[in-house]
């Protein structure tokens, strides 16, 4: 990335993050430069990108707050939303999911408890009901009837810094609900560790965590369920994220997956 992208990134986030001191506008800022970070610099790592962003984030609160003792708090806080909200406009934003009906939606409130009862994961044996913070987006298709269907449930995560078993439940209780459970990082920490030397992250998501998981971070090391992801590149044969979900709503469909 050159030198003039990475000052056009910083007044643009600067700029936005000047606008209001609320957590809402703040990941929005994130979000904004981020995109524009990756239409500007095609050939740059996202995950670099993401970490150039966190970089001004943070010096910009140092300058503001010179006795802050840790302004990565305020990052992370604000960072997790801004991630969730890219990947929603990503996944709504996709030419060959658009043809499949397929879009990524947010459920709360009685929304979310009809969904967690017609699966029957909200009665006492089922173990700890699940609440919508347990589950960010949900991939949901348009039936040939023209009925939305729920097939899948999706967890962002910046980095496996942020605790990946947490989500593991939920995850399982969807999975064994027939949903597809997946994850989606820019593996930011590089948490994942190496094929030779897995670390737990690596194994939770591998033996059964979660279906998938799926890096922007072309660092990643693939194998078993992790997968790199090209965030420029939309066709299913180059795709494995938009592969999977499209082959996984026409196997819920009934359809080929041809």
């Amino acid at each position: 990335m050159d030198e003039t992208t990475k000052q056009e990134i910083e007044s643009i986030l600067l700029i936005l993050l000047k606008a209001a001191d609320m957590a809402r506008v703040k990941a929005w800022a994130i979000n904004i430069a981020f995109m524009y970070g990756l239409n500007r610099s095609r050939e740059t790592n996202p995950t670099e990108i993401w970490k150039l962003i966190e970089n001004i984030y943070e010096q910009h609160l140092r300058e503001l707050f010179p006795n802050q003792r840790d302004p990565a708090q305020s990052f992370r806080r604000a960072s997790g939303d801004a991630f969730e909200a890219f990947l929603e406009g990503y996944l709504n934003s996709n030419s060959f999911l658009q043809r499949e009906g397929i879009r990524a939606v947010r459920l709360a409130g009685d929304d979310f408890d009809r969904f967690m009862r017609s699966l029957g994961l909200k009665q006492p044996k089922s173990g700890r009901a699940l609440e919508p913070k347990d589950v960010d987006l949900f991939l949901q298709g348009m039936g040939e009837n023209g009925i939305p269907r729920i097939f899948g449930a999706v967890f962002p995560k910046v980095s496996y810094a942020e605790r990946i078993r947490a989500d593991v439940p939920a995850s399982q209780a969807l999975m064994g609900k027939g949903l597809l459970s997946i994850t989606i990082t820019l593996d930011a920490r590089a948490e994942l560790g190496t094929q030779k030397k897995p670390s737990v992250k690596r194994r939770t998501i591998n033996e059964g965590g979660f279906d998938a998981c799926y890096s922007f971070n072309r660092g990643t090391q693939p194998n078993g369920k992790i997968f790199i992801v090209n965030v420029h590149e939309e066709r299913l044969t180059h795709n494995a994220l938009v592969r999977d979900i499209v082959h996984r709503w026409r196997k819920v469909k009934g359809t080929s997956t041809q």
